[in-house]
């Protein structure tokens, strides 16, 4: 937190914030001269006399919320603050504010980079998400799905990766039927930075009862529900990225818990219960991480600081290929503004690009939203397993599908099951609006031997279509429409 005694060191602050911005996004110096005073980080002094640098991004009729250095947020009454702020807030501007505008270059790549997550990039086959991991220690292939509520193994995989497979006395219930499956004692699974020791984790023949062409070849196994909700997971199809926080595998070799923090200092500051989030995770050459941010470079060396507060300073040549191009893009100019901006929520910055968010609902493990199929109310699973989106026989009946001849097939856990062809005359979640799409219809309650009380599978074909992201943190899911 900076502190200034005087109102020539406020000034001084703020003509280096307008600098910051014009290294940053390029702005030109004549438009940089003419930015309205308090559309950008300020200065706000309270009035017991303490000052904090913040940038304005939310009011009511009677506070303030405001974003600090520190990635915090401050919801201030405005009776706390001086009288000039006081009068800067009301006449502030949400839809008019310079901050804000500019966040909206930031990438949620870079927004969750900043808070300590580890990104990798998605591979996709058709439309399934495929990322590469390590079981006990060999690559294996995993389809990300949030529509298996528990995570899964290939029979052939655990045989390759020398894992006992116990009795097959287990059942597991796919789209097309029941399979039997057995307990696999895992010794190590491994994302990056993220590790899961000694689990149990099912495994059956996932190409049972398939034809050649439908068959899982060199797939691994199922990343489920479960791990994913570990691991704070956010999937980003626009980015073609996903992110994990490897503080909530079972690795302990990252460093630190939580960092360690001073007090709030200004009314209404609430700090995270994960601070350590507030610095980046470096990878050395030799396979080393540390959380760390950079306070200062030459060409060589970073200065950085630890979460424990420490100064390090760490030859540019030691780190990982890729972070040696973040070390060499870094500017202090630029920091200064990502401090603020990476204070946002995934929904705040998405929001200013005008997505659409909605809560989910969390049933086990799996997530649902609420939305319209041909204007009748219905519940949707959210699953990125499902190549393709499919409806339950009876509920499209039920919602004014008509559903053709069953003489197409769909694949899944358990073989195959006679589907039928169907038009989805309209759909909607939110203000987001599909219309004329058609998609096969099986039946998935007879399968599951219940009423289904969801319609069917919300797809990666739409998630892909609306560049979803989708986050177990916040518990939504955003879409955009073009």
């Amino acid at each position: 937190m900076n502190n200034f005694s005087t109102s020539h060191r406020s000034l001084t602050d703020m003509k280096f914030t307008t600098f910051a911005w014009t290294v940053l996004l390029g702005i030109s110096s004549v438009f940089a001269q003419n930015v309205i005073p308090g559309q950008e980080v300020r200065v706000f002094k309270g009035t017991n006399g303490k000052e904090i640098k913040a940038a304005l991004i939310d009011k009511t009729d009677t506070t303030a919320t405001l974003l600090l250095e520190n990635k915090r947020r401050a919801v201030v009454p405005f009776t706390s603050l001086s009288d000039a702020d006081q009068e800067y807030i009301k006449s502030w501007n949400k839809e008019k504010a310079l901050f804000l505008q500019k966040c909206l270059g930031l990438s949620v790549r870079q927004l969750l980079e900043l808070r300590g997550y580890e990104s990798f990039p998605m591979t996709l086959q058709g439309n399934s998400i495929i990322i590469t991991a390590k079981l006990n220690g060999k690559d294996a292939k995993f389809i990300i799905d949030t529509g298996a509520g528990t995570s899964l193994l290939h029979t052939k995989t655990a045989e390759k990766c020398e894992l006992k497979i116990g009795p097959m006395t287990e059942i597991v219930s796919g789209v097309a039927g029941d399979v039997p499956a057995g307990w696999v004692d895992v010794p190590t699974l491994s994302l990056g930075e993220s590790l899961f020791k000694n689990r149990k984790i099912l495994a059956t023949d996932m190409d049972k009862d398939k034809p050649e062409g439908a068959r899982s070849n060199d797939t691994a196994g199922l990343f489920g529900a479960d791990l994913l909700s570990q691991l704070d997971t956010v999937i980003s199809y626009k980015e073609n990225r996903i992110f994990f926080r490897p503080d909530k595998s079972d690795r302990s070799e990252v460093e630190g818990d939580a960092a360690k923090s001073a007090d709030a200092g200004i009314e209404g500051e609430v700090k995270h219960k994960d601070e350590s989030l507030n610095f980046r995770i470096f990878k050395t050459r030799d396979g080393k991480t540390f959380r760390a941010n950079i306070v200062s470079k030459t060409s060589t060396v970073l200065t950085v600081t630890l979460v424990s507060g420490k100064s390090q300073q760490v030859p540019i040549a030691n780190l990982s290929d890729e972070d040696q191009k973040y070390a060499d893009a870094w500017t202090e100019a630029g920091d200064f503004f990502l401090r603020f901006c990476g204070a946002l929520t995934i929904e705040e910055l998405l929001n200013l690009r005008k997505y659409n968010a909605f809560q989910y609902e969390r049933r086990g493990n799996h997530i649902f939203v609420d939305g319209t199929l041909n204007d009748a109310e219905v519940t949707w699973m959210i699953d990125t397993g499902a190549d393709s989106s499919l409806l339950d026989l009876k509920q499209a009946n039920q919602s004014g599908c008509e559903v053709g001849p069953m003489d197409h097939k769909v694949y899944g856990i358990g073989g195959s099951a006679p589907a039928g062809e169907t038009v989805m005359k309209k759909i909607t979640l939110g203000k987001v609006e599909l219309t004329n799409r058609r998609t096969l219809a099986t039946d998935m309650s007879a399968r599951s031997g219940r009423d289904l009380d969801y319609v069917g599978l919300f797809g990666a074909d739409f998630m892909r279509e609306l560049d979803a992201v989708i986050t177990y943190s916040e518990k939504k899911i955003f879409l955009y429409q073009r």
